[in-house]
């Protein structure tokens, strides 16, 4: 089985929210962008990123390979934002 490439890219996670209760209940779709910083042994190390596609929250989140592709997505246009991020590593 070959390795999985990440697109140089940032991704999109979408997320069901609930809000409120009986009449006033809501549901809404939550975005949140991610970096993708390392995929190394079937794990996927991702950090999130600020609405803004300014800077690095500090935040990151380790997933299967599998869940990252079912969960996950390239946004498009993102190539210049992924690139001024990269720079901004450590």
């Amino acid at each position: 089985m070959s390795e999985m490439v990440l697109d140089e890219s940032i991704y999109v996670k979408q997320s069901k929210s609930t809000l409120g209760s009986s009449v006033t209940f809501k549901e809404k779709i939550l975005e949140t962008f991610w970096f993708p910083n390392k995929i190394e042994n079937g794990l996927v190390e991702l950090l999130l990123v600020a609405d803004d596609f300014q800077r690095l929250l500090g935040i990151s989140e380790t997933v299967s390979v599998e869940q990252f592709e079912q969960e996950y997505s390239a946004k498009e246009d993102t190539h210049e934002t992924y690139m001024h991020l990269k720079k901004m590593m450590p």
